[in-house]
C-alpha cells in the first residue's frame, strides 16, 4: 500500500573549521514491499534546471539513497562499511566515499525517524563527518498540515499551530 508521507530531510557537513545545516520538508510517497521500505520524493533543489527523483530505501541493515535527473548516484549506508559510489552532477563525476558509523530507525504507526552518522570523502580527499536525519509523516495525519513546504503541528485539542 502506497501512502502519501511529508518528508523532513536536515542534513548536518562538519569538517575541522565549521559546521553547515540544510533542511528541507517536501512531500512524497512511502511503500513497504517484500519486507523494504521505500520513500521517494521529487529534489529540485539540487539542480534548478532538473528535477530529481529521490529514492530512500531501508533494509534490514542499510539504508540506499538513490537519485536520478539533475544528479545520479547510489548512497549505501551500512554500519561499520565502507561503499563507494559516483555521484555525477552537472559539473562532472565525483567518487564519493561513506563510512557509517551509526544508523538508528525509529518506526512508529504514522511515522518514522532515521538518522545516519558517517565519514565522508569525495575524490579520496576526507570531507569531514556528516549526519542526516529524515522525519516521514503519514500526510493524512489530522495534526499535520504542510504550508508553502514548511510543516506545522496542529495541536487539535487547543487549536494551536507550533
Amino acid at each position: 500500500m502506497t501512502k502519501d508521507v511529508i518528508i523532513t530531510i536536515k542534513g548536518i557537513q562538519t569538517d575541522m573549521f565549521e559546521s553547515e545545516e540544510i533542511e528541507v520538508v517536501t512531500t512524497g510517497k512511502y511503500v513497504e514491499k517484500n519486507n523494504k521500505i521505500y520513500i521517494t520524493y521529487i529534489d529540485s533543489n539540487i539542480d534548478k534546471d532538473k528535477d530529481t527523483k529521490t529514492t530512500i530505501k531501508l533494509e534490514e541493515n542499510q539504508i540506499s539513497i538513490l537519485r536520478f535527473g539533475g544528479v545520479n548516484s547510489h548512497m549505501v549506508f551500512e554500519k561499520e562499511k565502507t561503499h563507494i559510489t559516483h555521484y555525477q552532477t552537472p559539473y562532472g563525476v565525483f567518487e564519493i566515499n561513506t563510512f557509517t558509523k551509526e544508523i538508528n530507525v525509529d518506526k512508529q504507526e504514522n511515522s518514522m525517524d532515521i538518522n545516519v552518522n558517517y565519514n565522508l570523502s569525495i575524490n579520496h580527499m576526507s570531507m569531514g563527518t556528516n549526519t542526516f536525519t529524515i522525519k516521514v509523516t503519514n500526510a493524512n495525519s489530522d495534526k499535520i498540515i504542510l504550508v508553502d513546504n514548511q510543516k506545522i503541528d496542529v495541536d487539535i485539542e487547543n487549536e494551536e499551530l507550533s
